[in-house]
């Protein structure tokens, strides 16, 4: 078991929330509803790690979350963990 666990920006556009993440930008997606976005969220964090590990590349460390929440006011900053082993 594998679980990794880094911060996530939710931001609502459009009738979507997006979702990036700092640490690994390739791995933004969106949702339309909060449950979907992170349901989406650990998917994609998931598969860009998975993909990283697979081509040898070192995973990025996670930034804090307040240091990420103090970067990006009114918007909603959340914690996503996946266990890599079920993806």
């Amino acid at each position: 078991m594998e679980i990794v666990t880094y911060p996530a920006v939710f931001t609502p556009r459009d009738g979507q929330i997006l979702v990036d993440f700092p640490d690994l930008p390739e791995a933004f997606t969106q949702g339309k509803t909060m449950a979907e976005a992170m349901e989406f969220a650990r998917l994609g964090l998931a598969i860009t790690l998975n993909d990283k590990l697979g081509h040898f590349e070192a995973a990025p460390a996670a930034s804090p979350l307040a240091e990420v929440a103090a970067a990006h006011p009114g918007a909603t900053v959340q914690e996503v963990r996946v266990d890599l082993d079920q993806y």
